[in-house]
Order: structure tokens, then C-alpha cells, then sequence
């Protein structure tokens, strides 16, 4: 989706600045999502994306909020699990497929939004200049829906959703191991 076609550049570009990212999918039938959360970026990362439509479309269920150093987008979109999750075939794209049996399995390709971080990683010197920008962000991914049957993620007490939230900071850690994928089986 559109959406996370931002969110996945976003996570690339959380190397060079700050962002917070907490979206919640909510799966409603068989082939019917909810998006809903915000992405926060420094308002100069705006501008080097592109300008705000390049990063708050209203088309795409975004209203923006510029503020004087944060540009703050807030999203809500549904639809079918073809235009939530639209992408290109150059990007990380979440998935999710009916299972049949009144759930559906949903896969966030967490590995290839942080496969840039390992070249930093590399080159100290980029990863202590950039270490201040990204202490005490997040990236949140978050599926929910009437019960989680499995996840490898975190599932809340209530059991209706799975969560997976990574520091960006850790992006810079090599001993830190972050999953290929978030996967969840949840039923709708």
C-alpha cells in the first residue's frame, strides 16, 4: 500500500534522522483491512522526501500536521488487502492471505526495511554520528482483529492483537537479531 510504501522508506530514512512509526492493521473479513497510526519525521526530512504530499497524501487517508520542528501524518485507510497493501516490485511489501478458515496471515518484510543499516553498522564513524539521531525512536507495526492465533510477535493480554516494536537505535547494534518477518495469523 501506499502507506507503507512511505513507512518502509521511512525506515530507510530513519538513518538519517528522526522518525517515529506506529501503524495498526486491523483485519475485518477475508479480504477487508483497517490502516490506522502516524508516522513523525523532522520537518526538514519532509522536504528531503519530497514535500508533504510526497509524505501526507489526503488521498491516500493521510491529514497532516506541520509543526515547527515535527511534521506529524495521520492515517486511516481500509480497504481491500490489494489497495492496503499496494507497493512497487523495488520495495519491502507487507502481505496478507485468506486462509479459508476464517483467518488470514499477515507479513510485514522487516528484514529488507533494515537491510541498509548494515553499512552503517560497518563504518563507525557513521554510526556514532547518526547513534544521538535515533535513541528514543521506535518502529511499531501492530495487527489486530477478533483473536491472534499465532504470532512472533508480542501478543496484547486481550489477545486481539500482535505487536512488533523495534528501537532504531538498534538497527545499529549487529548482536541485536531482528526477526526476517512479522508474521501473525489472526481471525477476523
Amino acid at each position: 500500500m501506499r502507506l507503507l510504501k512511505v513507512a518502509a522508506l521511512l525506515a530507510a530514512t530513519a538513518l538519517a534522522g528522526c522518525v517515529d512509526v506506529d501503524m495498526t492493521t486491523t483485519i475485518t473479513g477475508p479480504d477487508q483491512a483497517q490502516v490506522a497510526g502516524y508516522m513523525e519525521v523532522q520537518r526538514q526530512t519532509v522536504e528531503m522526501m519530497g514535500g508533504a504530499t510526497s509524505f501526507c497524501s489526503a488521498e491516500e487517508g493521510g491529514t497532516l500536521t506541520m509543526g515547527d520542528t515535527v511534521a506529524r501524518c495521520d492515517v486511516l485507510m481500509e480497504g481491500s488487502f490489494a489497495e492496503v497493501f499496494e507497493g512497487s516490485d523495488n520495495e519491502p511489501t507487507p502481505s496478507a492471505e485468506d486462509l479459508g478458515d476464517g483467518t488470514v496471515r499477515v507479513t510485514f518484510p522487516l528484514g529488507a526495511m533494515t537491510a541498509d543499516a548494515a553499512e552503517m553498522r560497518n563504518n563507525p564513524q557513521s554510526a556514532a554520528m547518526v547513534r544521538p539521531m535515533l535513541e528514543g525512536h521506535t518502529f511499531t507495526l501492530r495487527v489486530a482483529g477478533a483473536e491472534i492465533v499465532s504470532t512472533n510477535g508480542t501478543m496484547a493480554d486481550d489477545g486481539a492483537s500482535a505487536s512488533y516494536v523495534f528501537r532504531l537505535v538498534d538497527v545499529l547494534d549487529a548482536s541485536v537479531q531482528m526477526p526476517e518477518f512479522f508474521e501473525t495469523i489472526v481471525r477476523y
